[in-house]
């Protein structure tokens, strides 16, 4: 919790895996209780394997993350808005995609678009974490998705 300090931060932003190598267990203390504990973090996946070799590491400077962002936007595939983000076949099912959701975001601490999707998609959804210029980078049903937050993100 202290990394997200703005003190600690210093404008830097940090690296979230895909999959995570901590467990969380505790089911009591000063943040937690046991309903918190199994609603967010009894089902988590996280990383059993030892000597797990990093990929695409040099895609994390700043230069080639951005590059490696434009790219995926010419190779994307919008998601038809007119369907509630909510239904089951929002997302498409076919597996490899780029996705690309717009969701509105008039600000930079305006979350509240962003914690609805996240209930329906039933990912962290207490407060927001992991984005990136307004940006948030997810994988659903085996495809990469970018949800971008219009008009605040410069992304939009």
């Amino acid at each position: 919790m202290w990394m997200r300090l703005p003190e600690v931060q210093k404008g830097r932003e940090c690296v979230i895996p895909d999959v995570s190598q901590t467990y969380h267990f505790g089911a009591s203390g000063l943040n937690m209780n046991s309903y918190f504990q199994d609603v967010y973090f009894k089902k988590h996946s996280f990383n059993t394997l030892p000597y797990v070799k990093l990929k695409h590491v040099d895609s994390i400077n700043k230069s080639n993350c951005e590059e490696l962002i434009v790219d995926m936007f010419k190779r994307s595939l919008v998601l038809d808005h007119s369907k509630s983000q909510c239904e089951e076949n929002f997302i498409p099912g076919k597996k490899g995609e780029i996705i690309i959701m717009f969701i509105k975001m008039e600000g930079p601490k305006d979350f509240v678009t962003w914690l609805q999707v996240a209930k329906c998609f039933k990912i962290w959804d207490p407060d927001v974490r992991g984005y990136h210029k307004s940006m948030w980078r997810l994988h659903m049903k085996g495809s990469e998705m970018l949800v971008i937050g219009v008009p605040n993100s410069e992304y939009s």
